[in-house]
């Protein structure tokens, strides 16, 4: 499969520049950074948070937790994890449980750590196990620079 269609297309519609990373099938984001041979605060994970507003994309170091309190606190939401049939739903042309933390390709509200903009590249779930999609620093920066962020792992 390599990189999910909805993600392509978003990539392509902002100019994004991109390259891909094979690696042997991995079920978590902390396996596919091992896979990969990539240090786990470079790889991105998307967690998938819901409540009566609808869904947000909480983006965070793979080797980290995404901290709830302080993502609600910022998003002043009262957001919790969604269940495995949502993120099914939302992510249709992913592998189960390939979920591309791009949230916002899938017009969904995100919100993202600071840890990952300190890098100077950054490595996304493609939607199949097996490839990551990697992002230089501006090209992050140019895809969130809008969406809010802060201290939200621990």
């Amino acid at each position: 499969m390599s990189l999910a269609p909805t993600v392509q297309m978003f990539l392509d519609r902002q100019h994004v520049p991109y390259r891909m990373l094979h690696h042997t099938y991995a079920e978590t984001m902390m396996s596919s950074a091992i896979a990969a041979q990539l240090p786990a605060r470079k790889v991105a994970k998307g967690v998938v948070l819901r409540d009566e507003e609808g869904f947000v994309m909480a983006m965070v170091p793979s080797d980290r937790m995404a901290d709830l309190d302080a993502i609600n606190r910022r998003m002043n939401r009262l957001l919790e994890p969604a269940s495995q049939q949502d993120v099914n739903l939302l992510f249709r042309d992913c592998k189960q449980g390939a979920v591309p933390s791009l949230g916002q390709a899938y017009n969904m509200p995100v919100i993202w750590d600071d840890a990952l903009a300190q890098e100077e590249d950054c490595y996304f779930e493609c939607g199949d196990h097996m490839d990551l999609l990697r992002l230089d620093k501006a090209s992050f920066e140019q895809l969130m620079h809008s969406y809010p962020h802060g201290a939200i792992s621990h």
